[in-house]
């Protein structure tokens, strides 16, 4: 799941500072799930789910589509 933390804040065009300022965390707490030494909990999953409009899916798997579409 780190890998795919990072691939979104890419895809999104975010740094650390603003990915983790959406989320109440520091660009530390950011660095470190990317690096994979801080895995992501279950807070933070809903969170990056709900900021985002992420498919919990693909957060969790790496199945289906990143993002959830649009309705």
């Amino acid at each position: 799941m780190n890998e795919r933390v990072k691939e979104l804040r890419k895809t999104l065009g975010l740094t650390l500072d603003k990915f983790g300022e959406r989320l109440g965390v520091t660009k530390q707490t950011v660095s470190r799930i990317e690096n994979g030494i801080n895995n992501v909990t279950d807070q933070m999953f809903k969170s990056i789910c709900r900021e985002f409009n992420v498919n919990e899916n693909w957060l969790r798997t790496g199945e289906g589509e990143m993002f959830v579409p649009a309705s």
